[in-house]
């Protein structure tokens, strides 16, 4: 399950998403710069997200990392991707509104609570999601699936991860990503890995 990733601003094309984000948060006034979420990103943070804007271009948004649960302080923050489509509180808005979490790397801790953070080969991984409006929020979910041959040893699950190549089918093909859902992990068997 992934509780904790990182987003350091100042790498690539993460800092091409957070001058965006930065320059729309300014703008609108709905965000100062200080609550948008940079090195450890922890759930309940303001997230920098991908998403389809309203005429379906792949943009960058804002989004809150978890969803309210039904009791008091309960936060829903991964949902597994093999029964995403059979869970109520998710169905919906997977099939609508699928998003990508940009990130360097995401941490698991082992049965020893020893933790690891897991990058790719380039600066930048993405990680598929969906997101909903909550009370005027838009409040996101990390998808989760087995874990392939990099993460197992550490953690039974891992974020269902998606190659830079598939991010508009992702986020703007159902069809696409309900088959996506279904693959393994094994193409990013390449995962660096490193305690944290």
């Amino acid at each position: 399950m992934c509780g904790r990733y990182l987003f350091d601003p100042l790498t690539g094309e993460l800092d091409e998403y957070w001058k965006i984000i930065r320059n729309v948060a300014e703008k609108q006034k709905q965000y100062e710069a200080d609550e948008i979420a940079t090195g450890d990103v922890y759930p309940s943070n303001n997230v920098i997200t991908l998403g389809a804007n309203k005429n379906n271009e792949v943009v960058p948004g804002i989004t809150r990392w978890g969803f309210e649960g039904f009791k008091k302080g309960q936060l829903f923050i991964n949902a597994r991707s093999e029964s995403v489509e059979e869970k109520k509180t998710f169905s919906k808005h997977f099939r609508e509104r699928r998003i990508v979490f940009p990130m360097n790397g995401f941490y698991e801790w082992n049965s020893d609570k020893k933790k690891f953070l897991f990058t790719g080969d380039n600066e930048v991984i993405y990680v598929a999601g969906f997101y909903r409006i909550h009370e005027n929020v838009a409040e996101s979910i990390i998808m989760t699936t087995e874990p392939n041959t990099a993460v197992s040893p550490i953690h039974d699950r891992m974020p269902l991860m998606v190659d830079k190549k598939d991010i508009d089918k992702w986020i703007l093909d159902l069809d696409f990503a309900r088959e996506y859902v279904k693959q393994d992990m094994n193409e990013f068997d390449n995962l660096k890995v490193k305690s944290a």
